[in-house]
């Protein structure tokens, strides 16, 4: 199964590599954007990664520490092509994500991890997704959610 890891700044890229490198091992074909990719704004997304979007079944969305312009055509181009996926934010990009994600977006509070949780496995239930499409987001989401919250963080 091939899967896009869509990250929202360059640092949110440690846990995309983390968990391609852990996606990997079990598996399954990752692509995670390189960072140059994050600078600066982009009027379109690059020819390489426009083609790893389009063959990706799974897309998943890592808004932890910013959101870049970037991530923002990566997200809205899988959203397009209808691929199952998940964003995952911070609180604090939730506003700004939750027009364009509606329930594919779930919320990380490190404060209170159940609630992502059960945001993950609430999206699966709605989503018209094979067995195997839905396995991978869960396990990449529960991936996800402990990276994000158990990393150390910078922004405090």
């Amino acid at each position: 199964m091939k899967v896009f890891i869509s990250y929202g700044d360059v640092a949110d890229q440690v846990t995309a590599l983390r968990l391609q490198a852990l996606a990997a091992v079990n598996g399954l074909t990752v692509y995670v954007p390189p960072a140059h990719t994050r600078r600066g704004a982009p009027t379109f997304l690059d020819p390489v990664t426009s083609q790893k979007l389009n063959e990706a079944e799974v897309v998943l969305g890592i808004v932890g520490a910013g959101l870049t312009e970037a991530c923002r055509q990566e997200l809205n181009t899988g959203m397009f092509l209808g691929k199952n996926m998940i964003v995952m934010s911070d609180p604090m990009f939730a506003p700004q994500l939750q027009p364009y994600f509606g329930s594919n977006l779930v919320v990380i509070d490190p404060g209170n991890p159940d609630k992502a949780e059960i945001g993950i496995v609430q999206h699966l239930k709605a989503i018209d997704a094979g067995q195997n499409a839905k396995t991978v987001l869960l396990a990449l989401g529960t991936l996800a959610l402990g990276l994000l919250i158990f990393a150390p963080s910078d922004r405090d």
